[in-house]
């Protein structure tokens, strides 16, 4: 959980810190809009190499099946509100306002990793989503409680 302060900026965990900077090599930190989910999702720069990657695979696919697949309407769902935000030794980064008012992010963000990406939840929109998303709803309100001790 990390929260949000008065000039729009949070913090990336230091659980997730790591493997942000090896993948970018260096501190970027790639943040967009989650395709299916009502969050926003953070990934390194590498990934977007495995994104137009697996968007190539998909179509070789769809070739391959003899079926059409437009790479380009593939890729503009995915790429247009992605953005390389750069963030300091301890994490923090500045929030476009646009993926805040995308996101719902108000003021607590919890940070769920997922594997080779990590979202960007508001706490309560998660715990109302959690029978699309599989997340453990205790640990989530335990990070709410947490973060309302430190308040």
């Amino acid at each position: 959980m990390s929260s949000i302060d008065d000039k729009g900026r949070l913090s990336v965990p230091a659980f997730l810190r790591k493997d942000l900077i090896d993948s970018s090599n260096g501190r970027t930190l790639c943040l967009g809009t989650h395709e299916k989910w009502d969050c926003l999702v953070g990934f390194g720069l590498s990934r977007k190499v495995d994104i137009l990657s697996d968007i190539e695979k998909q179509w070789e696919a769809a070739i391959a099946r003899g079926d059409s697949f437009d790479k380009d309407a593939a890729g503009a769902r995915i790429f247009p509100s992605i953005q390389d935000l750069s963030f300091d030794a301890s994490g923090r980064f500045g929030l476009p306002p646009q993926l805040r008012d995308i996101g719902g992010l108000e003021e607590d963000v919890f940070f769920h990793g997922i594997g080779t990406t990590f979202c960007l939840w508001s706490p309560q929109t998660l715990l109302d989503t959690t029978h699309d998303v599989p997340v453990d709803r205790r640990l989530v309100e335990h990070h709410i409680k947490e973060a309302g001790k430190k308040k």
